[in-house]
């Protein structure tokens, strides 16, 4: 009875160390980049649009990003460009590439690199707005505002303009 019971607890004892020791890579989400931005507000007309600059840290794939706000908000370039962000098309959540050719409309290109700027604008007055920038393990899906995939979303930048 007693060699059986030993017998009975290594091979759980061996079946759980296994398990934790071969497990698949795949599972293991990668490690959410890590960014330090800083934000201005720009002159837009009557309003103010804020002006966010990655300022250091890992370039990110602009498919893989979102933003959020406490106020529903556009993403786009400078105000006056061509793909001046407005809060005509504001909306909860919008992705870094968000025209359905997946090109960001940040003007930024695929990555988003150290010293380039995106532009947010907010519905109404950017005061008090509270901006969250999320990275997902997976490319965000479709046209604006998105459809995030996976079960894998960071917060990598918080602030209160």
């Amino acid at each position: 009875m007693a060699v059986t019971l030993l017998v009975a607890l290594v091979v759980v004892l061996a079946t759980t160390v296994s398990g934790f020791v071969l497990t698949n890579e795949t599972d293991v989400p990668p490690p959410a980049p890590q960014i330090s931005v800083s934000h201005t507000t720009v002159p837009d007309g009557d309003e103010r649009t804020v002006a966010v600059t990655l300022d250091a840290g890992d370039a990110v794939a602009t498919d893989q990003l979102y933003v959020a706000g406490s106020k529903p908000l556009d993403i786009g370039g400078p105000p006056g460009s061509a793909t001046a962000a407005d809060d005509g098309d504001a909306s909860a959540r919008e992705n870094f590439a968000e025209t359905a050719a997946g090109d960001p409309q940040v003007s930024i290109g695929a990555q988003w690199e150290a010293s380039e700027t995106v532009y947010l604008d907010p519905k109404g007055s950017a005061d008090g707005v509270t901006i969250e920038i999320y990275w997902n393990t997976e490319p965000v899906q479709g046209d604006d505002p998105g459809t995030v995939t996976g079960d894998d979303a960071y917060l990598i930048a918080e602030f209160r303009v």
